[in-house]
């Protein structure tokens, strides 16, 4: 795949809107009492949307 000016633009627009909505998720959590984690609870709890692997997808 080729990085094409609009490509990078895409990425960091989607990167970007995936980041605030984790942001927003967090906030919510606490607004609504929950307790802080720790960085282990947070590394393996992660809750990312589902990507097919480029490799596997091609």
């Amino acid at each position: 795949m080729e990085w094409t000016p609009e490509a990078i633009k895409a990425e960091m627009d989607y990167r970007q809107s995936a980041l605030r909505e984790d942001a927003r998720r967090v906030q919510e959590y606490y607004r609504n009492g929950g307790k802080p984690r720790s960085w282990w609870h947070r590394m393996t709890h992660r809750h990312e949307p589902e990507v097919p692997n480029g490799h596997q997808a091609a």
